[in-house]
């Protein structure tokens, strides 16, 4: 994962261009890359660019955004809430610091969404067309 600015920028102009090789779309980087936008934009702003870019990175990479695989939008915006608040709770501090606190806490934590859901979230072909509310407790 990037660490400094530099390699940070680098790496989510990669990301936008749809040039990232695919491998290193990981769950970290989703992570660094929501923390990157949260911090830039807010929590609003930062799910438009999620779902915009995730999708077309999708399929700049051959992939398909379907009822079944590629953008699930419940698990953007939940992802999205979870960083927000982590950087309302850790107060101001730089873009490179901030992603990389939100990749310690959440990259070996896929599963944190599961526990603000009783159903499969994943798996869910509602929840991945639209946003479904936890149904357990709040991501606010």
């Amino acid at each position: 994962m990037p660490h400094t600015e530099l390699e940070i920028a680098a790496f989510l102009a990669a990301f936008e261009a749809g040039t990232l090789p695919k491998e290193r779309w990981t769950h970290a980087a989703h992570i660094l890359t929501g923390a990157c936008y949260v911090h830039a934009l807010g929590e609003s702003a930062a799910i438009d660019r999620m779902r915009l870019r995730v999708s077309s990175y999708n399929e700049a990479v051959g992939g398909k955004n379907t009822e079944t695989s590629g953008y699930h939008e419940t698990i953007t915006i939940g992802w999205i809430k979870l960083l927000a608040r982590l950087l309302r709770e850790t107060g101001p501090m730089g873009r490179a610091p901030f992603a990389a606190l939100a990749v310690e806490r959440y990259a070996d934590n896929r599963s944190a969404l599961a526990a603000y859901y009783d159903f499969d979230l994943p798996g869910s072909v509602e929840a991945r067309r639209n946003w479904v509310p936890p149904t357990r407790g709040s991501l606010d």
